[in-house]
């Protein structure tokens, strides 16, 4: 056994090992897609924040040949850039480019709204509350221990990773100065599933050193519990 299963298997998390990153967006397609339609047949509708960036391009392929009364499911990001669709940064636009038959069907729900960070913050923080909650959330991570655009340092971290947070969105800075649109705690934490997916050996081994407890200051090291499933592959794509 790995390191890192080993450390998962303390915590009680499912650590799942794909060999190619196709192989990983194909299982994550597949336990999105049950889930969803679990909640579809509980509810009569279901929710889904996805994560953006080069990392879940082969997912998001993946979702676009699933077959779902997507009409049903609403969708939105777990963070965004604070950029129009358009523009090559957008999560949105990420999304939108490579699911085209899904999105056009699905409830969706922005983060970016164009009319300044803390009031698209607010905005989305209202439409939504009533999600909540959430039946899916796919986490990513990068090699600093970030998830989300919840990153080191941050002010007012601890409170923005409480599932306690007041806020459901709130406006973000990356560390090159971006401007950022963010989920806070109270809505990542309320998802049934939660899924974090990473690719390579870099994300392992920063995801070994949070889960040894090493880093309890990066925000991923306050996902690190159940119901949370890990997806990994070595395959850094």
């Amino acid at each position: 056994m790995s390191e890192l299963a080993r450390l998962a298997a303390q915590r009680g998390l499912l650590l799942r090992t794909e060999a190619t990153a196709q192989q990983q967006a194909q299982w994550l397609a597949q336990s999105i897609a049950q889930a969803l339609q679990a909640a579809l047949l509980a509810r009569g509708r279901a929710t889904l924040a996805l994560s953006g960036g080069r990392s879940p391009i082969p997912l998001l392929k993946a979702l676009n040949d699933i077959e779902l009364p997507w009409e049903q499911v609403g969708i939105t990001l777990v963070d965004e850039r604070w950029v129009a669709p358009d523009q090559p940064d957008s999560n949105a636009g990420l999304i939108w480019r490579n699911m085209p038959q899904v999105m056009p069907r699905v409830r969706w729900q922005p983060l970016y709204h164009g009319i300044g960070p803390v009031q698209d913050a607010e905005r989305s923080s209202a439409a939504l509350r009533a999600w909540l909650p959430l039946d899916v959330v796919v986490l990513g991570m990068g090699s600093d221990g970030h998830t989300a655009s919840l990153f080191p340092a941050a002010e007012g971290l601890a409170a923005a990773l409480s599932q306690e947070a007041a806020a459901l969105c709130l406006p973000a800075v990356a560390p090159d100065g971006s401007q950022r649109l963010t989920l806070t705690g109270a809505a990542l934490h309320s998802a049934r599933l939660q899924l974090l997916a990473i690719r390579g050996e870099d994300k392992a081994q920063t995801l070994t050193a949070a889960l040894a407890g090493q880093q309890p200051q990066w925000p991923i090291s306050a996902f690190l519990r159940p119901p949370l499933q890990i997806v990994y592959s070595a395959d850094a794509g």
